[in-house]
């Protein structure tokens, strides 16, 4: 027997939040419902062959991260996760940022500082991996592990240590520190030794040297891993200088966390460390360091639900029937063999609804959690989906998705260019050329001029089409002819693997984005 839909949980658009709410409340629908994601092995995550995680907004990548977080901890596992953007206060980046070190490079006539803040993250991973290990869970080179906690300044440690610990006057002092904790044991000891005079500011990347080294001899019980796991590296524009800090921040965290693991994982499995990193951030870390997309590639996996095929065999599809199955049993009631028979009209707009659902959705889980929860919020004492609870919740559906796209956005564009975009865009046209887009800002201009800031020329306005293909908000509608004189229809869009835009075909306004920007259908 159906329940009603407003007892549908579809959990929330943060992974993170529904989690806390679930376990809050005693549920289990996350864990039981998780779908792995096409062309993901979950074995080489579990086992740290693969510890990258990429995608675009939305599509599930912090999903995926708590997934194995949680299937590492309930094997035993002791695990941490660290939050770049809301764990890192403004202040504590500031902080960090003042102690890492930088070099002046002149190309031509331009003069760029870059930044490096690998010793920083080195320390940090190093320092909360060994404050997860446990001595008694060590089943080899137990002494080793004893030396290397108090040597970083874990052993018998009263307060963790913050994130403005990190500077490196701090790391230097935690550093002087250790090496005077006593006499430590065999090779390591003589080690010590040999660093005990030398400047203060080798000494950090000396102790580094010496955990690598020797942290990758230490067994611990197959189920007693230490697992680090970092998550929300993203970009901002609150200011140009604050945004180029974040962005090496991130890119030394992501060359820190392939150095660690290289170093460890080569003799063990009992040291791992994660992170997940938004496909548009990548992009602008592209920029600074290409070498560390290598790494993503050969050592990540990415997060993407399209598949070939009919919507039938959707495996995003999958989420949403998983989750209702699994309220039906949390309400005690008997599972559905079809939940789309059961709560769902079979079609909406002309569509299957499970087309509709997919290509609304952007093939993002997150969008279609928020299209669901609103619909069910409109009427939750319903037993099933009405037409008017999509259409009446529209407009809020797609502001949200709005909301989503302008803060994937912000890792290219200011807030105040994407403000711009926004206004270009609204009340102009679903479909466009890269020429009528640069035509509605020049016309634009005559009224506001200020509308015109950064897409002023050509090239920005390519960028800008660019960009919005990237992020799912436009894609291209165009027709080919086939060698038999018929018109084909072409319709590409980058959630659907299609990496690129065609830059002199019409581009199209996502079918979710329409309603905020006032523009018909």
């Amino acid at each position: 027997m159906p329940i009603n839909i407003g007892m549908l949980q579809f959990g929330e658009a943060d992974a993170k939040n529904e989690i806390f709410q679930q376990n809050r409340y005693g549920s289990s629908v996350f864990m039981n419902s998780f779908q792995i994601p096409p062309r993901v092995k979950l074995d080489d995550l579990i086992l740290g062959a693969r510890f990258f995680i990429s995608g675009q907004k939305g599509c599930g990548k912090t999903a995926l991260l708590l997934f194995v977080r949680n299937k590492l901890t309930e094997n035993g596992a002791n695990t941490n996760t660290v939050l770049f953007k809301t764990g890192i206060s403004e202040a504590e980046r500031a902080k960090l940022a003042t102690g890492g070190d930088f070099e002046i490079i002149r190309i031509g006539n331009d003069i760029s500082v870059q930044y490096d803040y690998t010793t920083n993250w080195l320390w940090f991973i190093y320092k909360n991996l060994l404050r997860l290990l446990n001595i008694d869970d060590v089943i080899s080179n137990k002494e080793v592990a004893d030396d290397l906690k108090r040597l970083i300044g874990v052993y018998n440690e009263t307060r963790p240590t913050s994130f403005s610990d990190l500077s490196i006057s701090k790391i230097k002092a935690a550093a002087k520190a250790g090496i005077k904790t006593g006499i430590f044991t065999g090779q390591i000891n003589a080690e010590v030794q040999a660093i005990h005079d030398e400047n203060d500011d080798r000494k950090p990347i000396e102790i580094i040297e010496i955990i690598e080294k020797y942290l990758c001899d230490v067994q611990l019980k197959t189920r007693k891993r230490c697992a680090l796991f970092f998550d929300e590296l993203e970009l901002f524009w609150n200011r140009p200088d604050q945004r180029e800090r974040d962005l090496f921040l991130i890119r030394d965290l992501l060359q820190s966390v392939a150095r660690v693991n290289r170093a460890l994982g080569a003799k063990s499995a009992s040291f791992v460390v994660y992170a997940s990193v938004r496909s548009e951030v990548l992009e602008e870390v592209n920029r600074v360091g290409p070498e560390i997309v290598r790494d993503i590639n050969d050592f990540g996996v990415s997060v993407s639900w399209n598949v070939k095929g009919t919507s039938e065999n959707q495996p995003i599809l999958n989420i949403v029937s998983a989750k209702i199955n699994n309220s039906e049993i949390e309400n005690d009631e008997i599972p559905s063999d079809n939940v789309w028979d059961v709560y769902f009209n079979e079609k909406l707009h002309g569509k299957n609804i499970k087309d509709y659902l997919l290509d609304t959705s952007m093939f993002k889980p997150r969008n279609i959690i928020n299209m669901l929860n609103l619909a069910k919020k409109y009427d939750p004492e319903n037993s099933f989906f009405t037409k008017e609870s999509f259409e009446e919740t529209s407009i809020e559906f797609s502001q949200a998705v709005w909301r989503e796209i302008e803060e994937e956005l912000l890792g290219s564009y200011d807030s105040r260019k994407i403000s711009n975009l926004k206004a270009i865009l609204t009340g102009f046209s679903p479909s466009f050329t890269v020429i009528d887009l640069e035509a509605r800002v020049q016309k634009l201009k005559k009224t506001d001029p200020s509308l015109a800031n950064g897409f002023n020329t050509r090239p920005e306005i390519v960028d800008i089409c660019r960009a919005l293909y990237r992020v799912g908000a436009a894609g291209n509608f165009f027709n080919v002819k086939t060698e038999s004189g018929l018109l084909r229809k072409r319709d590409r869009w980058s959630f659907r693997d299609m990496g690129e835009p065609t830059i002199d075909e019409k581009f199209i306004i996502h079918a979710s984005l329409r309603k905020v920007f006032q523009i018909p259908n």
